[in-house]
């Protein structure tokens, strides 16, 4: 990596108000998640199965959707696409507030999830029309910064409106948030429609998404890439559902170690985003092949530790799932930084809505594989096999670097010619 020589992002007033409008409702969005965990987990008394369907609605619509959502963020205003999105989910939220039943929930949250699988290939697209490649990088790890900074405090602050205001208001100050979100896009300065400056797709909706595979089997960084950002979150899913029975296992394993650890694995993502707001990346697949290393050996470790029965587990057990999580980190931000830089501007919902709704599979059934694999083979072996095995791909993975670096370099000089920014 080398360290950048300075950056444009903060007279960027597009990408300023871009930016604000995700600290809002990202925010607004780990308020809300908390306070339905507690209103199903403690006043409704969920079962482990109802508390899972939870994931499962909001995740489910995103899956399906994503690819359609793509195709809808190339031919639509994508600034119309996140205003309307955040307005509805602005209305979505308050229907919590009234909900007496489980299924009401998960109506509430499908919908929920359908408005989030427009938003977030537009928001993408978005990303593209406001800030230049050379800004790309740090334009996502500041993205990926908020997202992991309001993961952190979020749920702190629910639980502290939970107890002290009740459950209601805080789907009320969600609810607000994405209000104040879509005004703060609706108002998003420097932003031209995207028929101005590239031609929109004519065909059907299947040709559209076809035009997309191609497009991801033609560049070979998105194809592989996409491969390994699902195996990474699939594994990634698999130890996080299972990260309270690994603890519980350890003789001085407690609750306080289970908040320790969580914690440690948001600030390590944390501390990886704002490291890369600062250094450039200059190979983004030699980058995620890192972070796999890291994220499997970091799993790997603990499940090994944790069948030793290691004394003093509250200095390794954290240590290492800030280890994982930065690797983790070091996955994500290169790749999505990529497919931006490669990705025309007028492709870029279909692309993204393509690998989202691939990537976003690996959330659903990573528990569920978790789980399931943990009571047949025990969670220790899970860590240790799943770390593994994330050690063995990165190391195949590097193998493949120079081929994949190589054949994209075309890609790379055309996409930069296709994208069309606008001046902030």
């Amino acid at each position: 990596m080398e360290k950048k020589a300075g950056n444009t992002l903060s007279q960027n007033k597009s990408f300023m108000f871009l930016m604000s409008a995700q600290v809002i409702s990202n925010l607004g969005d780990w308020l809300s998640i908390m306070a339905i965990f507690s209103l199903m987990a403690f006043k409704w008394n969920a079962s482990p199965l109802e508390m899972s369907f939870v994931i499962i609605s909001l995740g489910l619509p995103m899956t399906v959707l994503g690819p359609v959502a793509g195709v809808i963020a190339d031919r639509m205003n994508r600034k119309t696409i996140m205003v309307c999105s955040d307005f509805f989910r602005c209305i979505i939220i308050l229907g919590l507030i009234v909900a007496s039943v489980s299924w009401h929930v998960y109506i509430l949250l499908i919908l929920l999830g359908i408005f989030s699988s427009l938003f977030i290939p537009a928001k993408s697209g978005m990303l593209k029309e406001i800030v230049s490649d050379d800004d790309m990088q740090q334009a996502a790890s500041i993205s990926s910064v908020i997202q992991d900074a309001t993961k952190i405090i979020g749920p702190a602050i629910s639980g502290f409106l939970v107890t002290t205001a009740g459950i209601s208001s805080v789907f009320i100050l969600d609810s607000a948030s994405f209000l104040l979100s879509a005004l703060l896009l609706f108002v998003l300065p420097g932003v031209k429609p995207l028929h101005e400056k590239e031609k929109r797709t004519k065909g059907s909706v299947i040709s559209d998404l076809k035009e997309g595979f191609q497009y991801i089997k033609t560049v070979r960084f998105i194809l592989f890439g996409t491969g390994l950002m699902f195996v990474s979150m699939l594994i990634l899913q698999m130890a996080d559902a299972q990260f309270s029975v690994l603890i519980r296992l350890l003789e001085t394993g407690s609750p306080a170690l289970v908040g320790l650890v969580v914690t440690c694995s948001g600030v390590g993502f944390l501390v990886t985003g704002l490291c890369l707001t600062k250094w450039q990346i200059r190979s983004p697949w030699l980058a995620m092949t890192i972070g796999i290393f890291s994220l499997g050996g970091g799993f790997m470790i603990m499940g090994y530790l944790a069948s030793l029965q290691l004394p003093h587990p509250f200095i390794w057990a954290p240590s290492l799932t800030f280890l994982a999580a930065s690797g983790a980190g070091l996955i994500f931000i290169p790749f999505n930084t990529a497919v931006q830089r490669l990705t025309p501007v007028h492709m870029t919902g279909r692309v993204f809505g393509l690998t989202g709704s691939i990537i976003m599979l690996a959330t659903l059934i990573g528990p569920v594989t978790g789980g399931l694999a943990g009571n047949q083979f025990g969670v220790i072996s899970v860590f240790i096999v799943s770390g593994a095995g994330l050690v063995t791909i990165s190391i195949a993975a590097l193998f493949l670097r120079k081929s994949i670096e190589r054949s994209d370099q075309y890609v790379t000089e055309s996409a930069s010619r296709a994208q069309g920014t606008t001046t902030a």
